[in-house]
């Protein structure tokens, strides 16, 4: 059944044309992903869509009740009907632990997510429209929004930076690129092969044509020169010779015109084939750092943080070694951010290593001034020249004049970018980032992972992005119950992990044992040293176990 037909829509802001002519369809059951770079209109098609906002040209026609997860802007809960208890899903509010009551501006960006997505999810409806859906929540929320999605009978159309709820999602993906879509069968990662597919196969066509076109030319070329150096008659030839010769070199050259004409047909009626839009990629490349030359950078000793009555952490201990990349997890409101920020600022319970220097990316852009442009606010804290500015801000796909665009006129994406720019030429040999993919496409976001793998520094992710995480993280910071927990591993192996736990207790039981027998040898130990600063070392490693085994 048909549920949406969008015809021919147009949409333009000044100049500037987001898309003309979008031509498609939604029947029951579809379940769609849209994707496309930053800018290219895919929030402002889903307004459309959703009868939100009107489009300059074409129209939409709805056959079906629908619900509509605006995208989180400027992190206030955004509905499109009241926020009251009468419109929302009580299970869902339930299950993600929202309270209509509760709703106020200052909450985590985490809880905010949560309550766009309770106060708008309609499971009876037709049709489902999510702009970033999944924006800020942590792991475990955005696995409960997954299995709900993947409940619900009716028609999706999401946007999401997150690949792997597209790929667990979607049987099909809606392009925009260049003001146009086109549809691609399967999930997000056969969309992906099937688009490089396509512009391999375009772009030999092309090739083949501009070939064969030039090909020809050059015979037009030649047939030209031909006819214009056919001789004309000596001065001393006589009036009958000169006229044979005359007429010889007319006819031959009107056969080389006829065959020039001839060319210049097959040339015309070559299939014309335009040269395809480059797959979409950013390229960015960071100078190797000067590391410190401690192979520890960071570490805490019983550290304990919190709010009045409210404990984050407590007598909490961790390392964050050099030239690795480290992912903190953990969920929303247990402290991550907290704990970065604690870092930053200098705790007794935490040392940082002589010749650290951090860049720091925050999810609030506080570190842009709005009132100066792009190229300003890059180059106040660079430490290379602005033509290599401006080269890495063309390969985040900010190019020409638009770095004199002021910062207060972009888009969270373009923020996003710009923040990061400021890091790569800054002298930073630590990169802590917070969440840095919410505003980001998924190409963007695609380019940065192979950037950061490349980083020889170091490197401390706080993401809820499984696939980005597991891309990138060598090892784990796990904040749960007040502790933290260190695994040395990627994602996958973490979850692995966990499934031999669960799956043998016997070995459980026998790390027990092993983890027992430990302790008794750092004990015996810590009695007989007598160097102060060995034995301070074995107490760090005995308390560090005995919160384990806890």
């Amino acid at each position: 059944m048909l549920i949406l037909n969008c015809d021919k829509l147009s949409k333009s802001y000044g100049d500037r044309k987001l898309f003309d002519d979008v031509s498609f369809k939604i029947y029951s059951g579809d379940r769609i992903g849209l994707v496309g770079a930053n800018g290219s209109g895919k929030s402002t098609l889903l307004k459309l869509l959703a009868q939100e906002d009107c489009p300059d040209e074409g129209q939409v026609k709805l056959f079906s009740t629908r619900a509509y997860i605006r995208q989180q802007d400027d992190g206030v809960p955004e509905t499109s009907s009241p926020l009251t208890l009468d419109t929302t899903d009580g299970k869902m509010m339930s299950l993600l632990g929202i309270e209509a009551q509760s709703v106020h501006a200052k909450m985590s960006g985490g809880e905010k997510s949560r309550t766009r997505f309770s106060l708008s999810y309609d499971p009876h409806c037709g049709l489902l429209i999510a702009d970033e859906p999944t924006s800020n929540m942590d792991v475990s929320a955005v696995e409960l929004v997954e299995t709900e999605l993947q409940a619900f009978s009716g028609a999706l159309l999401i946007v999401s930076h997150d690949r792997s709820l597209l790929d667990r999602l979607c049987t099909s993906i809606l392009e925009i690129s260049n003001g146009k879509v086109r549809q691609y069968p399967g999930n997000y990662s056969n969309y992906i092969k099937q688009r490089e597919e396509l512009y391999n196969r375009q772009q030999f066509e092309y090739d083949a044509y501009v070939k064969e076109k030039s090909r020809l030319e050059g015979r037009v070329q030649e047939r030209v020169e031909n006819a214009k150096s056919v001789r004309k008659a000596p001065k001393r030839m006589g009036n009958s010779e000169a006229r044979l010769h005359r007429r010889s070199a007319t006819e031959i050259q009107e056969k080389l015109y006829q065959g020039i004409n001839s060319i210049r047909t097959r040339i015309d009626q070559l299939e014309k084939k335009e040269k395809p839009d480059e797959l979409p990629k950013v390229k960015i490349s960071i100078d190797p750092p000067k590391n410190p030359v401690a192979s520890i950078i960071v570490k805490a000793s019983s550290l304990t943080l919190g709010f009045s009555k409210k404990a984050l952490l407590e007598k909490a201990s961790f390392e964050i070694p050099a030239k690795k990349r480290t992912a903190l997890l953990g969920a929303n409101g247990t402290g991550k951010t907290t704990l970065v920020e604690t870092i930053l600022n200098g705790h007794p319970a935490i040392t940082v290593a002589p010749g650290v220097k951090i860049g720091y990316f925050k999810q609030n852009f506080s570190e842009l001034d709005e009132n100066k442009t792009i190229l300003e606010n890059v180059m106040r804290t660079s430490t290379r020249p602005e033509h290599e500015v401006r080269t890495i801000l063309a390969r985040l796909l900010i190019a020409r004049d638009d770095v004199f665009k002021p910062i207060s006129v972009l888009s969270g994406g373009e923020k996003v970018k710009v923040s990061l720019a400021k890091i790569l030429v800054s002298d930073a040999n630590f990169i802590v980032l917070d969440e840095p993919t919410n505003y980001l496409d998924v190409y963007s976001m695609e380019a940065l992972e192979r950037v950061l793998c490349d980083y020889t520094g170091t490197l401390l992710l706080i993401s809820h992005d499984r696939k980005f995480i597991e891309n990138i993280a060598q090892r784990l910071l796990i904040i749960n119950d007040r502790t933290i927990k260190t695994f040395d591993g990627s994602m996958t192996d973490y979850h692995e992990s966990l499934k031999v736990k669960k799956a043998n207790p016997e070995i459980e039981a026998l790390n027990a044992t092993i983890l027992s027998m430990r302790l008794a040898e750092l004990s015996a130990r810590i009695d007989s040293c007598r160097d102060e600063q060995t034995k301070k070392g074995l107490e760090t490693q005995y308390f560090e176990l005995c919160r384990l085994r806890k």
